[in-house]
């Protein structure tokens, strides 16, 4: 293997896991407090009264995407998917952006940027996959 193609999938795998990293975070929120998974989902999307079962199988749909995505499953999809999730969820929270100077919601935007390279790279993203490379 060239050193240049090492380096890149090596990259390409620290991207997958740290924007992985973050969505299990999110997605553990789901099942440990839905009450405030419920709050995101009204505050921020416009989408009120979700309960906490309607959040908890929001959550296991999350985790197995999630998964799959970490384990490198159906990149085309499972990255598409994340890349499109943390878009909306990126772009819903445009207020936080102009009205207040909320620090923490500006490293959605490196996280976004690394979401959409990895779906643009993501037939070079081989390491640590059970996908098979072409």
């Amino acid at each position: 293997m060239s050193d240049e193609k090492n380096r890149i999938e090596w990259a390409l795998l620290f991207l997958r896991l740290s924007v992985f990293l973050v969505m299990f975070v999110w997605t553990v929120d789901k099942f440990i407090d839905p009450g405030h998974a419920s709050k995101v989902y009204e505050h921020f999307y416009f989408l009120g009264g979700f309960g906490p079962s309607l959040i908890i199988m929001i959550g296991i749909a999350e985790a197995f995407l999630i998964l799959a995505f970490v384990a490198g499953i159906a990149k085309k999809w499972t990255y598409g998917a994340v890349t499109v999730l943390h878009a909306v969820s990126t772009l819903s929270a445009w207020k936080m952006y102009t009205v207040t100077v909320n620090l923490l919601f500006f490293a959605a935007w490196p996280m976004l940027a690394a979401c959409v390279a990895l779906y643009l790279l993501r037939d070079l993203d081989n390491k640590f996959t059970l996908a098979q490379p072409d």
